[in-house]
């Protein structure tokens, strides 16, 4: 019962090419926004949708996700490269580094959803071709619409805000990620932290005995 959370925001992450988050990306700039999810992955292939919430930092971004009844929270820290899924009604959380979770088979909605260059979003990128379709205005917002395919030839279109250097509107082959209610500026720092009467679970979803909360540094 407790991975279902974690199994409901990993079906409708948007998988963009998985070298995109290597790619060099200009600095963070600071907003947050209203984000609406569709996916094919629900059950039978039927479409799933979900609401949320984006906030991004300064090295930080967080994305609130409400789905079958359940809060879930998903903060990622760019320089310790960790991800953090907080299940918000039982107060617990798992700790993942990035990339941790594909190689277990799962997905977080947040490895490949994070700023890059709007130019040029495929540089030093050999396995990946981008095709600039052109400027355009997506939630009021101007971006520079870029398709990017893969070296398995899947296809990918995002729609880069030229301002905030991060993806407005996103559609793969499994679902349609699109930012509603852009507000630029710095969201509250502690959206970022973990709080103290979180538990932290291990890998097998057994509650580590006295992890209440983050670690202390």
């Amino acid at each position: 019962m407790r991975f279902k959370l974690l199994t409901a925001v990993a079906a409708v992450a948007i998988r963009l090419p998985a070298s995109l988050a290597t790619a060099q990306v200009p600095q963070f700039s600071p907003f947050s926004a209203d984000m609406q999810m569709t996916s094919t992955q629900g059950p039978q292939g039927s479409p799933r949708e979900m609401d949320g919430k984006i906030f991004v930092g300064e090295g930080h971004m967080r994305l609130n996700v409400s789905a079958q009844g359940h809060e879930t929270a998903v903060i990622t820290d760019f320089a310790t490269k960790t991800v953090d899924i907080l299940m918000i009604e039982p107060k617990m959380y798992i700790e993942h580094k990035v990339g941790a979770m594909s190689r277990r088979g799962l997905s977080s909605p947040t490895e490949d959803l994070k700023p890059f260059d709007p130019n040029n979003p495929c540089a030093n990128q050999p396995d990946i071709t981008c095709k600039k379709i052109g400027v355009e205005t997506v939630s009021g917002r101007n971006c520079e619409h870029w398709e990017i395919t893969d070296k398995n030839g899947k296809v990918f279109n995002v729609w880069v805000d030229e301002k905030l250097h991060f993806p407005i509107k996103m559609i793969s082959p499994e679902a349609t990620t699109l930012l509603t209610n852009v507000n630029e500026g710095q969201p509250d720092v502690s959206l970022f932290k973990i709080p103290a009467d979180f538990h932290r679970l291990d890998m097998s979803g057994t509650a580590t005995p006295g992890a209440a909360g983050p670690p202390q540094n």
